[in-house]
């Protein structure tokens, strides 16, 4: 009993024994020996405010307080600091005198990465040595060892993370930006040189309140930063990409590949009216490491592969390419995209598709500041098909240079399958359209553009500024063969039409497209004729007839005037047509004159009507004052046309026809005395005469 009670006893202080030991020995005073070979380790300064040993739940060390000071070129501040560092060691190689680490665990870490306005990483230089001192500040160079190679010269079992905060701030843009992984979870496991570690990262990033989740594996470790392979598979949200490659010799491969990308999984908001989603993307990419400190950005990383489909609704494009020395190539490729499914709003009236899509475009990165937009990117080919109802347009083109050219060809448009809202009553058939354009800085050239339309060719070249507003514009148009009275219909006219076969030359010039515009600044000059047709609403002779105030003669009542030519040549300034040179044919009279004609529709036109002589006779048989307006058998009425196209206004010039009345007054008056004094004629005629001339010009 007592031997049993002697065992008890000793057992008892041996248990008291073990939970004092934390109290009793005092591992502080090896801080002078262990932190020098930390802080050369890290090549930073730490701080360690206490050391206690720790029986339970394993046999080990913790240390409170932990701070590692950040690198003073960086910043004057704890690069990291813990609540505490627990490290367990396994008790049976300790008990043979061998320290074999089984666990770390940092609790509440928190972590601050900055990245200076040189774009150098405060990480860089954490387990690099430092260097002998120079005459002249340098930017912090790239690291010699990594945390890696320290961890894995520990034989550790398990790290891990209990909680804590990352902060990543950048200050090498005009405005900082920063961002934090909060909620951290952090578990390596399997820290040993030959084997491959287990790694599991979660995080929340704010400010996206964005989960992430790391799982993967490495390795196998070696004392060189060298990794033979490695496979991660990272979660952002619901985006799932994984992450496989090696790393030796200072060279990094590796390929990232993703089933699904949907923009609205974005922790960004992108302008997009629609969701866009990205499948089968794989990236192949090849990167130095360390990188150099003097490579430019555009060399650290070559893109040697690059796949996926952009998907939009139910249209697709293929994208494919490289990027390497700071050029990219890529190619896109599409079967078939629908304006309806496009992710960004086009003021269409109607939906198009493009098809058979190919386009390559060769771009150097980062882009030149301030460059144009179409010195951006080389295209060296791009082609698509426009389909539009049953009409195709057809679409090739090039930007080299900064210079981009484009040609358009159809067989056949319609205006009805036209995705724009056009001023036409009808419709309009286009066919075999040819037009070739150029685009340099901010001017486009209309090279050549030709099409067959209403029975005619039009053929039409010009240029025309980018600018934002009022962009200048010259050009010239050539009709020919036009049909007159199937393109007014499509304009639509209500009041008046012109029939007959067009042609026309004409060159403009101007600034700006809105209706001030164009009569402020809107010039030119151009000819104009028409053969074969007539004008409907509009019949001369009638109006004619009833300014003289005809009467028992019948005329056709036709609301129309027929004629056989009409000429014209014209100057377009300060909003007005200038109509130089009128010249009108017709079976019945023939018509010249000139006037204005306003950008607002107004007329004001003088036109002289000279009737033919069986007309200007049975007029003349129902009109006194036509009567005497005869000359050589002939009738000449000037004529006044005002208003404006839609309610035109027709009266006689009185003052000209006054002239012409009173000198063929003159003419008979000297007539009949000179029959008189010839003795033709008797005093009782020249009377009679007399009295017939002035009901003549009296109208009775």
């Amino acid at each position: 009993m007592k031997i049993l009670i002697g065992i008890g006893v000793a057992i008892l202080l041996l248990i008291i024994l073990i939970v004092a030991l934390p109290f009793l020995v005092d591992l502080n005073k090896y801080q002078d020996r262990y932190r020098p070979l930390i802080e050369q380790a890290l090549n930073r300064t730490v701080e360690i405010k206490d050391i206690r040993l720790t029986i339970w739940p394993r046999l080990g060390a913790r240390i409170g307080g932990f701070i590692v000071q950040d690198d003073p070129a960086f910043r004057a501040g704890p690069f990291a600091s813990l609540s505490s560092l627990d490290v367990g060691v396994k008790l049976l190689p300790l008990l043979r005198g061998k320290v074999d680490v089984e666990e770390i665990t940092l609790r509440d870490p928190v972590i601050t990465v900055l990245k200076n306005a040189q774009g150098q990483l405060n990480v860089s230089t954490i387990g690099a040595k430092p260097q002998a001192p120079s005459p002249k500040p340098e930017v912090p160079g790239q690291p010699t060892g990594s945390p890696l190679q320290t961890l894995a010269l520990f034989a550790v079992d398990r790290v891990s993370v209990d909680g804590g905060k990352l902060t990543y701030r950048d200050e090498s843009t005009s405005k900082p930006t920063e961002y934090t992984l909060s909620d951290l979870e952090f578990l390596l496991r399997s820290v040993h040189l030959g084997e491959s570690p287990n790694l599991h990262v979660a995080a929340t990033i704010q400010p996206y309140n964005l989960p992430v989740r790391l799982n993967g594996s490495f390795g196998p470790l070696v004392e060189a930063l060298d990794l033979k392979s490695f496979t991660f598979n990272l979660e952002l949200g619901k985006i799932a990409l994984s992450l496989k490659g090696r790393a030796l010799g200072g060279n990094l491969d590796a390929t990232i590949a993703a089933l699904e990308i949907d923009t609205v999984d974005l922790p960004v908001k992108l302008p997009l009216t629609k969701p866009v989603q990205v499948k089968d993307m794989h990236l192949t990419l090849h990167a130095r490491y360390p990188t150099p400190p003097d490579m430019p950005a555009a060399d650290q990383v070559d893109v040697t592969d690059l796949g996926l489909a952009l998907v939009m609704g139910g249209s697709a494009i293929n994208v494919k390419g490289t990027a390497a020395k700071g050029l990219a190539n890529l190619t896109a490729a599409s079967a078939s995209i629908h304006s309806s499914d496009l992710p960004f709003a086009i003021p269409l009236t109607k939906p198009i598709e493009l098809k058979d899509l190919h386009v390559s475009v060769h771009a150097k990165y980062p882009p030149k500041e301030g460059a144009a937009p179409l010195d951006l990117a080389e295209v060296p080919d791009l082609a698509f098909v426009v389909a539009m109802g049953s009409s195709r347009l057809e679409v090739k083109g090039s930007v080299l240079g900064g210079l981009a050219t484009l040609t358009a060809s159809s067989k056949f448009i319609n205006s009805a399958d036209l995705p724009l809202a056009l001023p036409l009553k009808r419709s309009v058939e286009i066919q075999d359209l040819q037009a070739s354009a150029e685009f340099r800085g901010q001017d486009a050239r209309l090279n050549h553009l030709s099409a067959q339309l209403f029975g005619g060719f039009l053929r039409t070249q010009g240029t025309v500024g980018l600018g934002p507003s009022a962009p200048p514009f010259s050009g010239t148009v050539l009709l020919q063969g036009l049909q007159l009275g199937p393109a007014l219909q499509a304009i639509g006219t209500d009041h008046m039409s012109i029939s007959g076969t067009a042609g026309a030359e004409l060159a403009i010039s101007g600034r700006g497209f809105t209706h001030p515009d164009l009569v402020k600044a809107l010039e030119g000059t151009g000819r104009m004729a028409v053969k074969g047709g007539k004008v409907e609403g509009i019949n001369l002779l009638q109006e004619a007839a009833m300014l003289l105030k005809v009467v028992g003669v019948s005329l056709d009542n036709v609301k129309a005037t027929v004629f056989s030519t009409i000429e014209s040549e014209f100057a377009i300034k300060q909003g007005l047509i200038v109509v130089q040179r009128l010249l009108m044919d017709s079976r019945d009279f023939q018509a010249t004159g000139g006037g204005t004609i306003g950008l607002d529709q107004s007329i004001n036109m003088k036109l002289n009507l000279n009737l033919s002589q069986a007309l200007s006779q049975k007029i003349a048989a129902g009109s006194p004052i036509a009567r005497v307006a005869l000359s050589g058998g002939r009738l000449s009425l000037p004529m006044l046309i005002t208003g404006s196209a839609q309610a035109p206004v027709y009266r006689l010039d009185t003052k000209m026809f006054a002239g012409k009345v009173q000198e063929q007054a003159k003419e008979k008056v000297k007539g009949a005395i000179e029959d008189l004094l010839k003795g033709s004629t008797t005093p009782e005629d020249l009377k009679q005469q007399g009295k017939d001339l002035l009901k003549g010009l009296l109208g009775r």
